[in-house]
This record gives C-alpha cells, structure tokens and sequence, in this order.
C-alpha cells in the first residue's frame, strides 16, 4: 500500500528547520562536492566550483534542493516563505550513510542541519496508510522543539464508479510540548515527497510513530 502511495505522490508532484522556532537550476553545470563539517560540527555540502563533471558522465549530476549531487534525496520542497526544506542521505563522519534534514536559502549553507557529523542521534520514519492515499513522516526531537516533515495523499472523492481524484500535500510541522508553534507548506510544483524505500533505508523506522496533527 505505501509503495503505491509514494508512488502517486512521486509522479503526481515530481521534485525543513526553522531556527529555534521561525537551487541550482536544473540545466546548470554540476559541480563536485565533498562532505565537510563546519565551525559547528554540522554537516555541509562544499561546492569546488573550479572542478566540473565531464559532460556525459555517470557522476555528472546536480544539486536538488539542499542535498549535494551525489547526495539521495529523501524529500525536499521550497516552502512558502521561500527557504528550501530537504532531507539528504549524507555521510556522517564514521562513514555511515544518515538522513540528515537541511533547512534554509538556497546556494547557502544550511541554517540547521540535524543531525551533526558527530551525533549518534537520527531521524525517525513513520507511514499509515489511509482510504485511497496515505501518509508519511521524516520527524525529530532538537532539545525540547519537535520537526515533522510530512507528505500525505488524501481521497477527495468517494462517488462509486469516480476516479478518486487525490490531493497532495507536503511541508512541514514544528511543535513544542505538544502545540503547534509553526507550520509550512511546500509552496511550488517541484516537491520531491517523502520517498518511502530511502526514508526506510537511511532513518530509523518506527511504526506506530506517526505525530498526530491537525491540518
């Protein structure tokens, strides 16, 4: 069933932090790009713009969002106050391949990145499925403030006979002792969905872990 639903939510919509509580165009040339740690100890993708790809080359990739290009992308969107929200499949300095949620302007090193190179500590993964859709979650805990990056499919039509006529719905939430203290929308078409196979691969599955939210 999730297969399925992260499957329209990927071809229907083909393409998060707030901190403390507030892209390259795809035909540009791609750049190599190394994981390094800055002054924070956070994980940060650094552009060698004097290094370029060779045309035609497997690893001439680009950029998508905040995640580097060799980076996989388990979800990434520009939200409606046009800072970018992505979740990257990024190197953690035991080598280990992590998600790592990135939030910020684009072309800029990320405002939060979470975790940071040195923590032991990762993303959670939940998805329930609902009646002709479905959804899924990226969430965390920094200190007492709690992320959920959310992408959901929602039946809007249960005429018999119909076509089901979905609707989706991607961004992402931040709560603090439960109340809802800020709220996002991906705000254009280029919204990469939460992709169910990468979230399970590189987060820590938890599955009756779905935040309960009010939409």
């Amino acid at each position: 069933m999730m297969n399925a639903v992260s499957a329209i939510a990927a071809a229907a919509a083909a393409g998060l932090a707030l901190t403390g509580c507030d892209e390259t165009p795809a035909d540009a040339p791609a750049k190599t790009t190394t994981q390094v740690a800055d002054a924070s100890g956070e994980l940060v993708a650094q552009k060698q713009p004097d290094q370029q790809e060779p045309k035609g080359s497997a690893a001439a990739l680009v950029a998508i969002g905040l995640c580097a290009p060799r980076e996989e992308v388990l979800f990434s969107c520009r939200l409606e106050n046009n800072k970018i929200a992505s979740v990257c499949g990024a190197k953690s300095k035991s080598g280990e391949t992590v998600a790592q949620y990135r939030y910020g302007q684009p072309g800029q090193a990320p405002e939060l990145a979470w975790p940071d190179a040195n923590s032991p500590d990762r993303l959670k993964f939940a998805s329930v499925p609902y009646s002709g859709g479905g959804e899924a979650q990226l969430h965390f805990l920094r200190g007492d403030i709690q992320y959920i990056v959310y992408s959901r499919v929602i039946r809007t039509n249960f005429a018999a006979g119909e076509p089901n006529n979905p609707a989706l719905d991607d961004g992402i939430f931040v709560r603090k002792a439960d109340r809802i203290i800020a709220r996002l929308a991906c705000a254009d078409r280029d919204v990469m969905p939460v992709d169910y196979e990468k979230a399970g691969r590189y987060a820590d599955n938890v599955e009756d872990g779905i935040v309960e939210l009010e939409y």
